[in-house]
């Protein structure tokens, strides 16, 4: 569906390479507020039902001290491939491809002070039915990417926490992984996809009367596995690597040009298909959102 020419956001002020992964971020997973008393045990429960419990005098300031008076903690679930692909949280490290179970991420503060944990604070994060394998499952952290093949400002990526397989518990007829963090960042319980197949590279071609795409982003959601991957932006095209060649996915392009937004998928069969062509379309920030959030 065609549409007026759009300015960026108003609250937007980034280079359109920033503008899609922020539009996509302020629609993705919402921040969460609860307010603590730190001195008490408490136990705190997400709206996707991930579970939080702090110890008492478990937050200090940057300083160390323990801190007393009410405390914000701010959380975020990634649970589905649609809130973990607009959260910009793609289930690889390193480019190697995982399988999720689910990401979170906590933070917390006093007035304008972020505070940081003395004592881990203890996760329960739901088991989905979806998942193959939950007992594979590792803990995996927020940390900054060291992979330069591609370079294009990348930053974030998720790091091996723990080698040891995540603990399940059930509560009543839930079941949950069962871990500690030590530190408030993004967290996600994964496994490395092991298929018996060769790797390639795979490229998404937009098809488009657009000459030219100001910004191009790209993700590859997987059907048969928990998994999204980024696809790295080239002048025509996006391309993501080391991709288990028996997979199939989907692959969703949204493209920025003179102020529009564009907006395609393509499905691939197998990933040693290697190249699939996108039909491009002319978006509302609305129209993308919806589509998005519905993969």
């Amino acid at each position: 569906m065609m549409t007026q020419q759009a300015p960026l956001l108003k609250s937007l002020h980034y280079t359109p390479q920033l503008y899609l992964k922020e539009l996509l971020a302020l629609n993705g997973p919402s921040t969460q507020v609860f307010h603590i008393n730190p001195e008490k045990s408490t136990v705190l429960v997400g709206a996707k039902g991930t579970r939080l419990t702090f110890a008492p005098f478990s937050l200090t300031g940057l300083s160390g001290n323990p801190v007393k008076g009410m405390v914000e903690i701010r959380l975020k679930e990634a649970l589905s491939q649609s809130d973990m692909l607009m959260a910009g949280r793609p289930t690889t490290s390193e480019d190697r491809l995982m399988e999720s179970g689910g990401q979170l991420m906590i933070q917390a503060s006093q007035g304008n002070k972020e505070l940081k944990l003395a004592q881990p604070v203890t996760i329960g994060l739901p088991v989905s039915k979806k998942l193959r394998n939950p007992m594979s499952m590792r803990l995996f952290v927020g940390s900054t990417s060291t992979f330069q093949a591609y370079s294009v400002g990348q930053s974030f990526d998720w790091k091996m926490a723990s080698d040891k397989a995540v603990r399940i518990r059930k509560v009543e007829r839930q079941k949950y992984f069962d871990f500690q963090l030590h530190g408030l960042n993004w967290a996600g319980c994964d496994f490395f996809v092991t298929r018996r197949s060769n790797r390639c590279m795979v490229t998404a071609r937009p098809i488009s009367s657009v000459e030219r795409f100001d910004s191009l982003l790209g993700y590859l959601v997987f059907h048969d596995i928990q998994a999204v991957a980024r696809m790295y932006p080239g002048k025509h095209n996006c391309t993501a690597i080391n991709i288990p060649e028996k997979l199939s996915a989907t692959a969703h392009v949204i493209g920025l040009s003179r102020g529009r937004l564009f907006y395609g998928k393509g499905v691939i069969r197998r990933a040693s298909e290697k190249l699939v062509d996108v039909k491009m379309r002319a978006v509302s920030e609305k129209d993308l959102i919806r589509a998005l959030q519905n993969l």
